[in-house]
């Protein structure tokens, strides 16, 4: 049996602090982005024979990054968060390269001298409950899921971001109560 660091299953409710990445050129894509899944990383901070090949193959234990922005900034200073989204499942570069609104996103800017595309991923995701600071990729991959599902839903309902679809109308209903006690842009 597997064990974790952290357990939410008793939890009644908890606090998230997220960070994310400094805006990064979307050429970064082309030359690839080294990220893995976050169930991938899950599996890697646990004990057994998948997790030390896993950490062989990375020479460390490999990073994720649960959730990731995409935002226009005009030259007159205006940044826009246009697209938020996840990648529990997918790493960050199989992701990218097989998403729609990313290829919608540069298809309406691609001659645009006015509008610089940028990215950013997010960097940390801690989960905060009684006196516990636990990384996202400590819970077992389940609640881990869970917890981004919830995050990136309330992070599209209170940004709107113009390339999303659900959950811009209607807060959706968290696995478990959260706060989202801090958003942190590097």
């Amino acid at each position: 049996m597997t064990s974790y660091l952290a357990d939410l299953s008793s939890v009644l409710e908890y606090r998230v602090r997220l960070e994310f990445t400094q805006p990064m050129d979307p050429l970064l894509i082309a030359e690839g982005i080294s990220f893995v899944s976050l169930l991938t990383e899950i599996e890697a901070n646990t004990l057994g024979a998948t997790a030390d090949e896993l950490r062989r193959q990375y020479s460390r234990i490999p990073y994720s990054s649960p959730l990731y922005w995409w935002e226009t900034h005009s030259k007159s200073g205006i940044v826009a968060c246009v697209y938020i989204g996840q990648t529990v499942r997918l790493q960050v570069q199989k992701r990218f390269d097989s998403h729609k609104a990313v290829m919608r996103l540069f298809a309406r800017y691609v001659n645009s001298d006015d509008i610089t595309v940028m990215f950013r991923l997010c960097s940390r995701l801690d989960v905060l409950y009684g006196n516990r600071r636990l990384a996202i990729e400590h819970l077992p991959p389940d609640q881990a899921a869970r917890v981004v599902t919830d995050v990136e839903a309330h992070l599209i309902y209170v940004n709107q971001p113009s390339l999303n679809t659900q959950h811009k109308h209607h807060p959706k209903i968290p696995w478990k109560p959260f706060v989202l006690e801090e958003v942190r842009f590097r």
